[in-house]
């Protein structure tokens, strides 16, 4: 099968909210993937959505504008909506630098932090409970 993405894609496992309906409507999904053009939404049913809608990342607090692509009944690949003179969609470049697009030894460190403030938090309730 030919590749017909220009543009490398994030793998991802965020929640998102679609809205449509003007806002009357909808549903949860996951976000799959991300490039700077578009999403792969996964839905646990199938959903019968709009051609234009918008996709909300509450842990990201983002909304943007997209457009179907395709729809293969629980997987719906988007695109970011063209909102600036340039051409570029508003949300894809804020979206994609988020996507821990970070060297191996910056995750590390983060993650080495998260982990040693686990740890206290964890020492914290066991003085507590002693």
């Amino acid at each position: 099968m030919e590749e017909r993405r220009h543009l490398p894609r994030h793998r991802t496992f965020l929640q998102g909210r679609v809205f449509y309906n003007n806002r009357h409507q909808s549903a949860d999904c996951i976000i799959r993937e991300l490039t700077d053009d578009g999403a792969r939404l996964s839905f646990t049913d199938p959903v019968a959505l709009p051609h234009a809608f918008e996709l909300h990342i509450p842990n990201r607090d983002q909304t943007a504008r997209v457009e179907t692509e395709w729809n293969h009944g629980t997987e719906i690949g988007v695109s970011f909506a063209k909102t600036d003179a340039h051409g570029a969609a508003t949300i894809a470049p804020a979206i994609n630098a988020a996507t821990n697009e970070q060297s191996p030894l910056e995750r590390i460190e983060k993650l080495e932090k998260e982990l040693a403030a686990l740890r206290r938090r964890i020492s914290e309730i066991e003085m507590k409970s002693s």
